[in-house]
């Protein structure tokens, strides 16, 4: 006997441009051939991935639709290989909360702390997991500069190599560019305190840094563009856009 999964019916047009502007703050930035093309993406991601809600929680077209445009964002000049090793998406209601071992605040220390847990990236075929409540706010608010589903995404691109490393495999000719500047930022801050548009988590590994810089690169183009030119210049390269030309954010 043969099996095959049962599709789920897609997603109209409609109803991802309808979520998108309710969810999707970015997306009123984007020049109209860039609203269609993310449009197009996030149907493919949302047909693509495996949605499994945890806790409770049903999963529903808005929160497919929401994570998608969001994780297509950096990969709008790219297609969807960079998430090829995606295969599924893990939905919570809100944070869960662990005991890890972090870096603690001078370079060289850790400390052991309580803390929340909004998304996680699991290495080479795992899942992306993230809590809807923290998404839909984040996507909706980008001026604040977090956005948690571009956050975890970009751990996946970085990850695409074998290594969470900070050094995403996305074009090759600028790779020695980009880990020069990445390399000159960390070390510059040693201490893990905040500049202008970073915030200290950024800090706490060149991953992370590399994760952060993406949140703020899409989310605060103008901000991290003035900021650290050089940065903004590395990453612009990479993604092969400039968010900064794009229309003004509305605050809201």
């Amino acid at each position: 006997m043969l099996w095959r999964r049962r599709q789920d019916p897609e997603i109209s047009p409609e109803v991802i441009d309808a979520v998108m502007r309710r969810n999707v703050g970015i997306a009123a930035r984007l020049a109209p051939d860039d609203r269609e093309r993310l449009r197009l993406l996030t149907a493919e991601l949302v047909s693509t991935k495996s949605w499994e809600g945890v806790s409770g929680l049903s999963i529903t077209d808005e929160m497919k639709v929401t994570i998608a445009a969001n994780a297509a964002i950096p990969i709008l000049a790219h297609d969807t290989w960079p998430y090829r090793q995606v295969k599924a998406i893990i939905v919570r209601p809100s944070s869960t909360t662990s005991n890890s071992r972090r870096s603690g605040p001078a370079a060289g220390t850790y400390t052991n702390e309580t803390v929340d847990i909004v998304g996680e990236a699991v290495p080479n075929f795992g899942p992306v997991a993230l809590s809807w409540d923290t998404v839909v706010y984040e996507s909706r608010h980008p001026h604040h500069g977090n956005n948690v589903v571009i956050h975890e995404f970009a751990h996946k691109i970085d990850m695409n190599d074998g290594y969470a490393d900070g050094v995403p495999p996305l074009r090759g000719a600028f790779l020695d560019g980009w880990r020069e500047v990445l390399n000159d930022e960390f070390e510059r801050t040693e201490a893990r305190e905040s500049d202008a548009v970073l915030r200290p988590y950024a800090f706490s590994s060149p991953a992370e840094f590399f994760a952060v810089s993406s949140e703020v690169f899409f989310c605060r183009p103008a901000e991290l563009n003035e900021a650290k030119p050089v940065l903004y210049a590395a990453l612009r390269e990479l993604y092969a856009q400039d968010p900064a030309r794009w229309r003004p954010a509305s605050v809201g």
